[in-house]
């Protein structure tokens, strides 16, 4: 990837991907190893990993990462699997007790992953402990949120959020804590499904009949060469009908005592292609993460963290505004949910996208150059996809 870079406003908006794409088991694949175990994935924030030998697991898929704090306080990420059978090695959270253990056959690897001990070692003439440590991969703390690449290389995760990270600052957000454990949906569509409608926002006065009566979308927006983008949304006046949406902005200010005056009254909308959405609230941050387990079935999981000691008024701000944003997710899941059958329909051909859709335009683009396949448009033969897409690549 090149120098991290805002794209012109002014770019034409071209052509959507094709309905193939969404549908596809083979291409489904290529996605997965490019998009997903190549690109940078949000496993957690620091604060779950405070102590030494504090260790959280996390699944991409079919595959696993386990974030550990060494004994020199270091936060390194491994794979999740034995180097002896392929057993997971840990599950969910906890602490190690000074080593990592392989519940198999009792491998011990030492914190920093290195092999420590083998039960009945003599049978194994000959093996070098050195070579045979866990497989360490990327790791990187930015403002307190943890993210890993498993493969590939490129730029960092500060430098593809250029010069808006800094909205993280003013909200906090590295002093953040977890609220609750993440919450996880399974929905039978494409993962690119969902991550279309995560980054536009021209249903929200159909689709979005709650939100649309609470904020209004301001003209602050950006999107830039890495597959970052933000928008910024500001809290309307005029008292809602809805009881839980009038509480919510009745209280907002108790959140606004928080943050400086340049984001009062604000939400701010990060969406980062493939998979991640962060949306910063003044009592609280929520992401929005995507997982692919098919090519028509995804995994939905929401993180919450905030403050670590909440007044009670922010407490209630917290469960309004989950209140509010359950029923958008479940808004969001019933229009997925049609788009998903609407593109298996004989004879559809994609539509223009309007300006309100550049970000999707944009990610399509990022889709296209990574996995030039996509651009064909009709599916090459069964079969074929891979081979098709290297020599395009050539």
């Amino acid at each position: 990837m090149s120098k991290v870079e805002s794209i012109d406003r002014d770019t034409v908006i071209g052509k959507p991907l094709e309905p193939w794409t969404y549908r596809n088991e083979e291409l489904f694949e290529l996605e997965y190893e490019t998009m997903f175990l190549g690109r940078w994935q949000f496993v957690g924030h620091a604060s779950d990993v405070a102590d030494v030998g504090a260790y959280l697991t996390f699944d991409i898929g079919r595959d696993s990462v386990i974030v550990v704090r060494g004994k020199d306080e270091k936060l390194r990420a491994f794979i999740n699997v034995c180097r002896h059978r392929a057993s997971r090695v840990l599950e969910g959270a906890g602490t190690c007790r000074g080593v990592i253990r392989c519940p198999y056959h009792g491998w011990t690897y030492r914190l920093d992953g290195s092999l420590m001990a083998i039960p009945q070692e003599e049978n194994f003439p000959g093996l070098d402990r050195s070579s045979h440590g866990l497989h360490e991969v990327e790791l990187e703390n930015f403002h307190g949120m943890l993210f890993v690449r498993i493969r590939g290389e490129g730029p960092g995760v500060a430098d593809q959020f250029a010069h808006t990270g800094h909205f993280f600052d003013k909200y906090g957000v590295a002093d953040y804590v977890r609220m609750d454990e993440p919450e996880t949906q399974v929905w039978d569509v494409n993962w690119k499904v969902a991550w279309d409608n995560y980054l536009e926002n021209y249903h929200i006065p159909i689709g979005h009949p709650g939100l649309n009566r609470l904020v209004n979308e301001s003209d602050e927006w950006e999107e830039l060469t890495s597959g970052v983008s933000y928008g910024v949304f500001t809290m309307k006046d005029k008292p809602s009908k809805v009881d839980v949406e009038r509480r919510y902005q009745a209280m907002f200010h108790h959140g606004n005592q928080r943050v400086p005056d340049e984001v009062k009254g604000k939400w701010i909308q990060f969406g980062w292609s493939p998979n991640l959405g962060i949306d910063l609230y003044p009592e609280m941050v929520d992401f929005f993460q995507l997982i692919p387990l098919s090519a028509e079935q995804t995994m939905v999981r929401a993180w919450f963290f905030g403050h670590r000691d909440p007044t009670a008024e922010e407490t209630e701000l917290r469960r309004l505004n989950r209140e509010i944003n359950n029923a958008v997710n479940d808004e969001d899941l019933a229009l997925c949910l049609r788009v998903q059958r609407g593109l298996g329909t004989r004879g559809y051909r994609p539509g223009p996208l309007s300006q309100q859709e550049s970000a999707i335009f944009n990610f399509h683009e990022l889709l296209r150059r990574e996995i030039p396949v996509m651009d064909q448009r009709n599916a090459p033969a069964r079969g074929t996809i891979a081979e098709t897409n290297a020599a395009l690549r050539e």
